[in-house]
């Protein structure tokens, strides 16, 4: 039944997702409600977010998204993380008792959630990791893999990804370098 559920859930995804190509407004309001049928906390109105994201199946309600959010292409929110369950074979015999204890009520994972603050702009490909908590008015690079703790008006890009600096002082130098233009 969960695979069931799951395959459902793609292909009402994909559906979604055709409807952006003809009207964002009508794409957006559609996919909002799926994403808050699933599970995901939406705190306000994101501004966009990517039907091509990978949200960990998990346990969707541990993944919050603010007001004004914007969610680029391909972005994965892992929630969860079986790495501990891989190489427990090679843990101290003291460290194994412990997880074969855990062991008898089921599978051993990390389940943390994620939480993206408002006014956010997350980049495309970018890696939420178990336990991200992204501030408001961040700015996410391409790429980047993010875990912990993010502060509120940074820029943060890399693997592992870092603070390279703050979005006032990125927009004054935008403002002064950059030809700006209205879309």
């Amino acid at each position: 039944m969960k695979k069931i559920k799951k395959i459902l859930n793609k292909v009402i995804n994909k559906a979604i997702g055709l409807i952006m190509y003809f009207d964002s407004r009508l794409y957006m309001n559609i996919y909002l409600g799926y994403l808050k049928k699933i599970g995901i906390g939406l705190e306000g109105v994101p501004k966009f977010i990517s039907n091509d994201c990978y949200f960990d199946g998990k346990d969707y309600s541990l993944i919050t998204i603010g007001d004004n959010v914007t969610v680029s292409r391909e972005v994965m929110f892992l929630t969860h993380d079986y790495s501990i369950a891989t190489v427990e074979k090679n843990l101290s015999i003291k460290e194994r008792k412990i997880l074969d204890e855990m062991k008898k009520h089921g599978n051993i994972l990390i389940l943390k959630g994620i939480k993206v603050g408002n006014n956010s702009f997350i980049g495309a490909r970018a890696s939420l990791l178990p336990g991200t908590e992204i501030g408001q008015n961040v700015i996410i690079g391409a790429g980047s893999v993010v875990r912990g703790k993010v502060p509120d008006n940074s820029i943060v890009v890399g693997n592992p990804a870092k603070v390279i600096g703050f979005v006032s002082e990125w927009i004054d130098e935008k403002i002064r370098r950059e030809k700006l233009t209205i879309d």
